[in-house]
């Protein structure tokens, strides 16, 4: 099966870069305050315990469109695959729709936004989703330096509003350190370091760094290559991850 998944993001890799718009000024679309109307597709794979043969691959599939200079909406739909030695199931994830506002950064470099997301219980299978309708609010601070370094932190929250009374509520955060390079020559380094608190065990937590590395194929298309793992905490959602993926900008 992972073998399927892979052949998915190399042909979309390869083949849709011919659909792209080329635009006079570039954007990398990786920005926090970047608003831009793109497509994006990730394909991904996730060791959720090695040791006990659980895994996931993943093809997300997210749009964006820009509304005006300060609001974005967007939805991003996964395709899901999870192995287990007793069961494996594959379907159709839980779909998240957010809106966003973003104020630019300014002559100093600072810009800073808030985001709105809603996951919807859509999963096909209970194994593929949270079962519950979570809405999750967000912030972000952006501070961006003239050597095309930037710095960005921000806050996520996750509240189960409604659901599966089955299964657990949800309520916890997330804080995010984003220190990244864009490059001139069009391609970018992007690293993350995510601390997540879980507000319903108290005292159950999990750090995740991830790296990001991708390249402008032309001013319209982009690929990124990105990884991340557990690196410490009592709360262990996975073991890592692996990704590709493919940006189509000003569609």
């Amino acid at each position: 099966m992972y073998k399927k998944w892979w052949v998915v993001g190399i042909v979309c890799l390869v083949s849709l870069p011919g659909f792209s718009q080329i635009q006079r000024l570039c954007q990398y679309g990786v920005l926090p305050t970047d608003n831009v109307t793109m497509m994006e597709i990730n394909p991904s794979v996730t060791a959720i315990e090695d040791s006990r043969g659980l895994s996931s691959s993943q093809l997300l599939i997210k749009t964006y469109h820009t509304i005006n200079a300060h609001y974005n909406w967007g939805v991003e739909a996964p395709l899901v695959r999870y192995e287990s030695p007793d069961k494996s199931v594959n379907g159709l994830g839980d779909i998240l729709a957010n809106i966003s506002w973003i104020e630019p950064q300014n002559e100093n470099g600072f810009g800073y936004g808030a985001k709105m997301e809603f996951v919807l219980p859509t999963a096909t299978d209970k194994r593929l989703g949270a079962g519950q309708l979570q809405a999750s609010p967000s912030f972000f601070l952006l501070w961006v330096l003239d050597s095309g370094i930037y710095i960005a932190s921000g806050y996520k929250h996750y509240v189960s509003v409604i659901g599966d009374h089955a299964r657990e509520d949800i309520n916890y955060g997330r804080f995010r350190l984003n220190i990244s390079y864009l490059n001139p020559n069009n391609w970018w380094i992007q690293t993350n370091g995510y601390y997540y608190q879980d507000y319903r065990h108290h005292g159950r937590a999990e750090f995740i760094p991830e790296l990001e590395l991708g390249t402008l194929v032309s001013q319209g298309t982009g690929i990124y290559l990105n990884g991340s793992t557990h690196a410490g905490g009592n709360w262990h959602s996975k073991d890592w991850t692996l990704g590709v993926g493919f940006k189509i900008l000003y569609l």
